[in-house]
């Protein structure tokens, strides 16, 4: 092959990393190349000649970008945009649009870019919450501590002042010693929060933990009745049976709550293709993606959604998510959220047991 022929516009097209999409001033598409392909999970047969709404269905941030960028004639970027290019998938990319203009500066089209977001971004990121959620662990078991003692003396109190209180102040007294009782129980997951475990490794079939997490949340007569898509030829999982359960009791329970009773939660299990090297060596990951169909995350707490004290619920504590995140770390793997109306899933990574 000369040179000529590797440095073709057509060859370099089909070795770019980034997914593009070329796509007329109509906003059809005209032309795709390979990672585009892979990305969107379809054959450049399929992609030519669709309508880009029709190809990102409910993702008008793609068109709002194009539009951007025919407006202000220059390339516009967004970070963190999440695609649904089939109905059971999620991907979060950086999009890129590039107008195209004539001499005279019509619009023509433009080359929509998707970058997909990298396994070693998704790692910094987790790490970065985690450094986050140890500082603010400390913290919280150093309040906490403090203010549980004078809490237990104003329960106590109130207690003493209740046996005795008239009809009229009867009712002031009940409300200080519940008032007290939340405080307390928010104190204790602070705590939860705080505390840093011993992970008990040994080797767990993840499908027995998830199987136990169902019917966890089913004894206690909670709705929708999760459905279960599993592969039956994962490997076992490595890390404490304790704290897994607690990781997917946490994840499915908030799933259903979003989902509503008349929705649908699903529990999909994968060989996951992403590896990350530790000590020197590949380590192999299994996927649990925990599905649902509620209204999704709002999109200004996307970012901050594993943070303490940010919750979606009008009456959560915001330490769930929280915690769940520092689980997964302590097991050196990786969760994820990736959410859209009607859709969000929630995916942990956990490695491998060594064989």
């Amino acid at each position: 092959m000369n040179g000529e022929t590797i440095f073709a516009p057509s060859v370099l097209w089909d070795h770019l990393t980034l997914g593009v999409l070329g796509v007329d001033a109509r906003g059809e598409v005209r032309a795709v190349n390979d990672a585009a392909e892979r990305l969107l999970g379809k054959p450049r047969g399929r992609l030519i000649g669709m309508d880009l709404a029709s190809l990102l269905p409910g993702h008008p941030v793609a068109m709002e970008l194009l539009n951007r960028a025919q407006s202000l004639h220059m390339p516009c970027r967004i970070r963190g945009a999440q695609l649904t290019p089939a109905p059971d998938r999620l991907v979060s990319v950086a999009l890129t649009a590039v107008p195209l203009l004539s001499a005279e500066g019509e619009w023509l089209g433009a080359l929509l870019q998707m970058e997909e977001l990298g396994n070693s971004e998704r790692i910094e990121e987790g790490q970065r919450i985690y450094d986050a959620l140890d500082s603010l662990g400390d913290l919280a078991m150093t309040v906490a501590h403090e203010i549980k003692n004078p809490l237990a003396g104003i329960r106590g109190a109130a207690q003493l002042l209740e046996g005795g209180a008239n009809n009229a102040d009867q009712a002031c007294v009940t409300l200080i010693r519940t008032e007290v009782d939340r405080v307390s129980r928010l104190l204790d997951d602070l705590l939860g929060l705080a505390e840093k475990e011993l992970v008990r490794e040994r080797d767990w079939n993840i499908h027995e933990i998830l199987d136990h997490v169902t019917r966890l949340c089913l004894s206690s007569g909670e709705q929708p009745v999760p459905k279960h898509d599993y592969d039956p030829s994962l490997p076992l999982v490595r890390g404490d049976r304790d704290q897994l359960v607690q990781l997917f009791l946490n994840l499915v329970k908030n799933a259903m709550q979003a989902a509503g009773r008349s929705g649908q939660v699903r529990l999909v299990t994968r060989f996951s293709q992403r590896t990350r090297l530790e000590q020197g060596r590949r380590r192999r990951h299994v996927e649990v993606a925990v599905c649902d169909n509620g209204p999704g995350v709002p999109e200004e707490l996307r970012q901050r959604i594993f943070l303490p004290l940010v919750s979606t619920k009008a009456n959560g504590t915001g330490l769930g998510l929280s915690i769940c995140q520092k689980i997964v770390q302590a097991h050196n793997g990786q969760l994820e959220m990736e959410s859209i109306p009607g859709q969000t899933v929630f995916r942990v990574l956990l490695p491998v047991a060594q064989s």
